[in-house]
């Protein structure tokens, strides 16, 4: 983990230095910019005792963190290249499908070397044998592995779904409680004798079923009282 004046400045103004570097800006340039940062003035004189950054600074920081930001651009760049590369092979071949086809290819190399062997151990058709060999074992990793990834991505893809579903349901419950709620406090008004008491006593229960907020009449409290419990009434209704 590097400690030097650069390695302390926080990831942004970090970044924004690599990029001025991989541009090629001058070195005075940047020791300008950088120094005159207000981020930086904080970073150096919280831990540097307000000593600004140096030529000499820049120049370990261009060998060691700006060589590595290169690198690890690098691989992000070739790892997006190799994804999209598989993304358009997969676009106009089946991997599990390709596979099976070098595992015919192979068993037809297999039959053609048999077809040609008169029996006899021979140091020219063991080489061939030991290259085929060799080739299944390489077709048959290729194959397991597209299998786990077949599965992984499957299985991602499936719990995507789910999650939408889940969102979707959610959506639909929360959207139609209060309608629910509404015709139940209606039914169930008269089970409760009616009238202003019964009605009120509907809707709060009405409104616990479908987690809705309680009626104002039951959420405030009077001074001097203590709010009723809502179970507890419910229990006792």
């Amino acid at each position: 983990m590097r400690n030097g004046k650069i390695a302390k400045l926080s990831h942004p103004v970090r970044d924004e230095l690599n990029l001025r570097m991989e541009n090629s800006e001058d070195g005075a340039k940047l020791l300008e910019w950088l120094n005159a940062v207000p981020q930086v003035q904080m970073a150096l004189k919280a831990s540097f005792a307000g000593v600004a950054i140096s030529k000499q600074n820049l120049s370990e920081w261009r060998r060691g963190g700006f060589r590595e930001w290169q690198m690890q651009q690098d691989l992000i760049s070739h790892a997006c290249q190799l994804s999209e590369c598989g993304r358009e092979m997969g676009e106009v071949v089946d991997p599990p499908l390709l596979a099976g086809d070098l595992v015919a290819v192979l068993a037809a190399r297999y039959a053609a070397l048999l077809n040609t062997w008169d029996g006899e151990a021979e140091p020219k058709f063991e080489e061939k044998l030991r290259l085929l060999r060799g080739l299944a074992h390489d077709i048959a990793l290729i194959q397991r592995t597209i299998q786990r990834a077949t599965t992984q991505k499957n299985e991602f893809e499936q719990q995507l779904e789910d999650s939408h579903q889940r969102v979707l349901d959610e959506v639909k419950k929360k959207t139609l409680a209060p309608i629910w709620a509404m015709l139940q406090s209606k039914s169930l008004a008269g089970a409760f004798g009616g009238g202003a008491a019964g009605k009120k006593m509907a809707e709060f229960m009405a409104a616990v079923e479908h987690d809705l907020p309680l009626p104002t009449d039951f959420q405030e409290v009077q001074p001097g009282q203590t709010q009723s419990n809502p179970v507890k009434l419910q229990t006792e209704v």
